[in-house]
């Protein structure tokens, strides 16, 4: 079916259903330029306003380069669903505001048996639309995406620019590269009771918790915990969550220790004060991670090895400070080396992103890929 907005008439100042069902096609618009299925309903079709048409343009060109980047990575989406939620409409005179949650999911046009048959994505938005004549059309688009966010692909030019001279990193840097290598190895199997979690011979966590909890609130908000909102966003609380629902016992606590310091991570219910560092930032969530400190996951040379439970964390402008942190929780391939990794995060709210996507949207990030 082809996409279209059907015009307002000023007489009846567009009703609720109406904005709502505009915003919904709107959405609608940039997941069917992206999967390639338009059909005659490109983006810059949408009705807007003079100035926001220039701002649309230049989006349809960017979401058409991204489609093509990621059939070459791994063969992009065959198609997408869109829902809204959550609307709320206001309107004072000649101005319409419509808040929405866009509920989207794009199905794999590549798949493997027994693996993810699609990503899914959150995003929260503030629509404005405006009357002309006896018209209403979206005046400006302002998604809910802030730094240190990974912007869906429906957005793409939102992650940060490198500098021309990037510094080297104090981290343990992971090669996106596939591994040069003849090894016929296996990922470790996580659920075998032999299996120890690095740095701890004694220590085994619960790994299938870990992947149950992130699928359970990678949308849906556990409300034990704050949500952290601003630059970073939330993707680093929501990942010592998940390790936390595995086992991974709380490093001091509020009042008694400094929560600025490496060596703690806790969560303090009382509020952001009685937080450490650790808990909610990436890079910090890093250092306290990392053998510099607790020792509790390994540096791996290769994304490519790790495994399901197993974190990802990325710094998208190169300036040796961590942007975002995701976990996986799918895999492709029982080798050494995966065919595929399926990432889940907060900031934006996403599951089950393929890896390769992530990498072709971002390909002059620095990787730091950790075995827990």
């Amino acid at each position: 079916m082809a996409i279209s907005t059907p015009a307002y008439s000023a007489d009846t100042h567009a009703s609720a259903e109406d904005l709502e069902t505009a915003a919904l096609m709107y959405l609608k618009s940039r997941v069917a330029q992206l999967t390639g299925d338009s059909r005659g309903t490109a983006l810059h079709a949408t009705p807007a306003s003079e100035q926001l048409k220039e701002t649309l343009r230049a989006d349809s060109a960017a979401i058409d380069v991204r489609r093509e980047k990621l059939r070459s990575a791994n063969g992009g989406h065959s198609r997408g669903e869109v829902t809204v939620s959550d609307t709320q409409i206001s309107t004072n005179g000649k101005t319409a505001t419509v808040k929405l949650t866009e509920n989207t999911t794009l199905f794999y046009a590549r798949t493997t048996p027994g693996s993810p048959e699609a990503e899914q994505y959150q995003l929260r938005h503030t629509l404005t639309y405006t009357l002309e004549g006896s018209q209403w059309v979206l005046s400006h688009d302002a998604p809910d995406i802030r730094v240190g966010d990974l912007a869906p692909d429906t957005y793409p030019s939102t992650a940060g620019t490198v500098p021309s001279k990037a510094v080297p990193s104090s981290k343990k840097l992971s090669s996106t590269s596939r591994p040069r290598t003849t090894s016929q190895g296996t990922v470790p199997d996580k659920s075998s009771p032999t299996y120890r979690a690095p740095g701890n011979s004694t220590l085994a966590y619960d790994y299938g918790a870990m992947t149950r909890y992130a699928l359970q609130y990678w949308s849906n908000y556990n409300p034990n915990y704050r949500t952290y909102g601003g630059e970073g966003g939330d993707c680093t609380n929501f990942l010592s969550q998940i390790v936390k629902a595995g086992g991974w016992a709380e490093t001091g606590s509020w009042p008694g220790e400094n929560r600025t310091l490496p060596d703690q991570w806790y969560y303090g219910h009382e509020g952001n004060w009685t937080t450490t560092y650790t808990w909610a930032a990436a890079e910090n969530w890093y250092w306290f991670a990392s053998p510099f400190n607790s020792g509790r996951t390994e540096p791996l040379d290769y994304i490519w090895e790790m495994g399901v439970s197993d974190v990802l964390q990325i710094d998208f402008d190169r300036n040796d400070n961590i942007s975002h942190s995701m976990f996986v929780t799918g895999r492709d391939g029982s080798g050494q080396n995966a065919d595929e990794l399926y990432m889940t995060y907060h900031s934006t709210n996403t599951l089950n992103k393929r890896l390769s996507s992530i990498i072709a949207a971002t390909p002059d990030a620095w990787f730091y890929a950790h075995r827990t």
